[in-house]
């Protein structure tokens, strides 16, 4: 009797696992452009060594999101030239270690909400950094990302061309 060798009992296999192998890189290259889709500013760095001047690409849905951070630690801003103030959802202040102050009530888009008084120590997104920057910690809110608004942005020039939102330190600097 032939005896058969475990390779050639496995070769008709081979042409399955090649097709597995294959989805496999497909699916994962498909990821990646999804991912680069949705969120096309992830590559931007905070700190001293960063860019001053951002050149920001719009999200599928026009808005604008970028990575950045409040007192050294990673969050993600949604600019938002319509909030008045920096606004951090309650379980990520908690995360932050940040202080409620004064209780306070803010107009959102989904109507007036109790909210708490806070500062950061140090906000960054790319090479533009600011101090003490008024904010407030908004426990109804939910998102992952933190509203970047004007007590941030009112020391930022900011310009809109060719779809891309640029960010620039302020003349007033």
């Amino acid at each position: 009797m032939k005896s058969i060798a475990m390779s050639d009992a496995l070769r008709p296999l081979r042409p399955v696992v090649a097709t597995f192998v294959l989805l496999g890189v497909l699916w994962w290259g498909f990821d990646q452009l999804l991912d680069r889709r949705a969120h096309p500013n992830r590559d931007i760095t905070a700190g001293a060594q960063a860019p001053e001047r951002l050149v920001l690409e719009a999200a599928p849905g026009g808005h604008y999101v970028v990575p950045g951070e409040i007192n050294g630690e990673a969050v993600r801003f949604l600019i938002d030239t319509g909030a008045s103030h920096v606004a951090v959802p309650g379980a990520m202040a908690q995360r932050l270690g940040l202080s409620r102050g004064a209780p306070l009530v803010v107009e959102t888009a989904a109507g007036r909400v109790r909210a708490h008084a806070t500062r950061l120590g140090v906000v960054r997104i790319g090479g533009l950094t600011q101090y003490d920057v008024r904010a407030s910690i908004n426990p109804s809110m939910s998102a992952d990302f933190v509203l970047l608004g004007m007590t941030f942005l009112r020391h930022v020039d900011i310009s809109q061309r060719d779809g891309r939102l640029i960010l620039e330190p302020g003349s007033g600097r």
